[in-house]
């Protein structure tokens, strides 16, 4: 019997969403790895900001597989994370972007079982140009100052996502505010055993992307927790950041790396 052929009708439909612009090198890639998922209740949905590479040509030839798809201007990934929330109809939701994918065909085999929880997370590979590595999972009750887990690698119920939504004062924190409020809120939260996800980390490390994705979680735990406490430890925290680029601007990488290792001995 396939796994495909195991699959119940009161197992829940799972949403999937990739959001993509200009991603014409890496979304067939991702595509596939939603599509070959042996779980057999899926909808598959893609939101593209009006690409002009390529990516629309890929999309088509996926069309007949996908629930819904738009190729059409927007104001940023949570801008059209927001839309396919909209257009979605399953129990859960999970965003796998251009560039991330599922860890294996049989990974949403997991909602064979069923879960008392609002949102289920577990671990996700974080892959960059020449390494890669576990994502740390926080406990969650440091979210104030770390993401607990990776957001591609997380299922939230779309009921949620629906009344939640993504803010779009948060350039990039948005998805952790998701996360903050529904810990706040008393969300139950419920941790998987299995890498869900390889995450696309090459674009997280710029010095810009950075910088706001401190100001946004400073800003966002200033709204669900403030404490003169946590605002000192952001500003310390950028302060730092800021001391690091003005090294590496001054020395160079390889000494700011010797430097580093002289001072953690």
């Amino acid at each position: 019997m396939s796994d495909r052929e195991t699959i119940k009708n009161d197992n829940p439909i799972v949403t999937v969403v990739t959001v993509v612009f200009n991603g014409a090198k890496n979304l067939e890639e991702t595509i596939k790895s939603v599509l070959n998922q042996t779980y057999g209740k899926v909808e598959y949905i893609i939101m593209d900001g009006g690409s002009t590479d390529g990516t629309v040509e890929i999309i088509k030839k996926y069309q007949n597989q996908l629930a819904y798809w738009i190729s059409a201007p927007d104001n940023g990934i949570y801008d059209a994370m927001n839309k396919a929330i909209d257009k979605a109809t399953g129990e859960w939701i999970n965003f796998m972007n251009c560039g991330d994918r599922f860890a294996s065909p049989q990974v949403l085999n997991l909602f064979t079982e069923k879960y008392n929880a609002d949102i289920l997370y577990g671990d996700a590979i974080i892959q960059y140009t020449n390494f890669e590595t576990t994502f740390k999972k926080y406990s969650l009750d440091t979210i104030w100052k770390h993401s607990p887990f990776c957001h591609q690698a997380c299922f939230v119920k779309t009921s949620l996502m629906k009344e939640y939504k993504y803010n779009l004062k948060y350039k990039i924190g948005a998805d952790h505010e998701i996360f903050y409020r529904a810990y706040m809120e008393g969300k139950q939260f419920h941790e998987l055993p299995i890498t869900i996800c390889y995450f696309d980390g090459t674009e997280g490390t710029t010095k810009k992307r950075i910088i706001t994705a401190i100001r946004d979680k400073r800003d966002i735990a200033m709204v669900y927790q403030y404490s003169a406490v946590k605002w000192m430890y952001y500003q310390l925290f950028l302060a730092y950041i800021y001391f690091n680029i003005t090294v590496k601007r001054l020395l160079g990488d390889k000494l700011t790396k010797s430097l580093t290792k002289i001072l953690k001995r």
